[in-house]
């Protein structure tokens, strides 16, 4: 993966961490975010329209994609027009009971909470780099847990 260019949505934001190690380590970050700045094309990446027009003529070999930062469409996009492997974060309200049982497709993390004493969300580097173990090898993963759902945060 060294060396190889990643399309990173949300890239200032939770992805912020990933987004600088791939950088660090060689690699050729194209990163989005709503509001722009640390070298982001500034897009509403959920405006599939307005995401094709700000990326075009740019090229990516694999993504990682903050799930609320797309909707159902331009994330489709998104795989379509990205080669490798297309990482997506979930956050908590994927694994809802109520949406029946929890499935992780591949190429996807799932974020749940730390399994403390004190439960917590996960931190932007705890986030990034399970994004990161994800991207490099493909296997689903839940980062913390998601049951019981009533000991969320």
């Amino acid at each position: 993966m060294s060396g190889a260019a990643v399309l990173v949505v949300g890239a200032t934001g939770i992805l912020a961490p990933l987004a600088a190690t791939l950088a660090r380590d060689g690699g050729e970050v194209v990163g989005v975010s709503r509001g722009g700045g640390r070298d982001t094309i500034a897009v509403d990446a959920r405006e599939t329209k307005a995401l094709e027009a700000a990326l075009r003529g740019l090229e990516w070999d694999e993504a990682v994609v903050y799930g609320p930062a797309v909707a159902r469409d331009s994330l489709k996009w998104i795989r379509r027009s990205t080669p490798g492997r297309c990482v997506l974060v979930r956050t908590t309200a994927s694994a809802d009971p109520a949406r029946g049982p929890l499935a992780v497709p591949p190429d996807t993390l799932q974020l749940g909470w730390t399994a403390e004493a004190h439960p917590r969300w996960h931190t932007p580097e705890e986030v990034s780099a399970a994004a990161l173990e994800v991207l490099r090898d493909g296997r689903s993963r839940t980062l913390g847990t998601v049951r019981p759902w009533s000991d969320r945060p």
